[in-house]
């Protein structure tokens, strides 16, 4: 009986070690390198860009509301079709924002059809910034206006093809009306 508790407690144990150090080793790891490496350099990525920037075009803008109750005045811009990135303008303005600027506006004075219009004379002003590695090998390359951030598009880290934003792309087509 007391070689059973024995192995018994030896078998817990041996369960609780392995229950609390495995994911201290996994934790160790986690952060370094990326997950995929990409075959293409940032200097590729950025003339992907570059080579697409004149081929992009301008879809439907849509508005949409926030989590408190904010609205928010997107355009898409597309290649072949497809949502590529999207710009934010100032809903009260029609002002082109920054990737990643908040405002907490709840009334629209500018119409998607004024912000697409706003958009259309912002591509031929835009330029390319330095791209930064995502978390899956792709590279997120930075369209900038008078020095800001405006978009970013995503850039295959095989193959160097423009990536769609399938979030943009969600948006488009549940408030795109």
């Amino acid at each position: 009986m007391k070689n059973v508790r024995k192995s018994a407690f030896a078998a817990l144990v041996i369960g609780f070690l392995f229950t609390f150090t495995l994911p201290l080793q996994a934790k160790k790891d986690k952060g370094e390198g990326y997950q995929i490496q990409p075959h293409i350099n940032a200097e590729d990525a950025a003339a992907s860009v570059r080579s697409a920037l004149s081929k992009i075009s301008v879809g439907k803008g849509w508005t949409k509301q926030g989590k408190r109750g904010e609205v928010k005045l997107e355009v898409p811009l597309l290649l072949a079709d497809k949502i590529v990135a999207r710009v934010t303008l100032n809903p009260s303005t029609g002002e082109i924002m920054t990737k990643k600027q908040g405002l907490q506006i709840q009334k629209i004075s500018v119409t998607p059809e004024q912000a697409v219009k706003t958009v259309q004379e912002l591509i031929p002003h835009l330029e390319v910034g330095s791209p930064q590695l995502g978390k899956s090998g792709e590279w997120k390359v930075p369209l900038l206006f008078k020095g800001n951030t405006v978009a970013e598009i995503g850039v295959h880290g095989k193959d160097g093809s423009i990536l769609p934003d399938w979030k943009a792309s969600k948006d488009a087509a549940m408030f795109g009306k």
